[in-house]
């Protein structure tokens, strides 16, 4: 079964607002994709980039947080 998982991106520059609307089956699939992703490969990659690096934790975090 697919699930439902819509965004919308609104603004530029500093003030960027993204809202996403999901359902749990997607949900939980980005939950599981979370697994998949090798996070320490990604701070080694962005370890020059400490935006970027922050980013990668918090998206990390959030996949996460969609697993509970």
């Amino acid at each position: 079964m697919q699930g439902s998982f819509e965004y919308k991106l609104d603004g530029n520059g500093d003030a960027i607002v993204l809202g996403i609307d999901l359902d749990s089956v997607s949900a939980k699939a980005l939950a599981r994709l979370d697994r998949y992703i090798s996070w320490a490969d990604i701070l080694k990659l962005t370890e020059n980039d400490p935006e970027a690096a922050y980013a990668a934790e918090r998206l990390h975090t959030v996949l996460q947080h969609l697993g509970q």
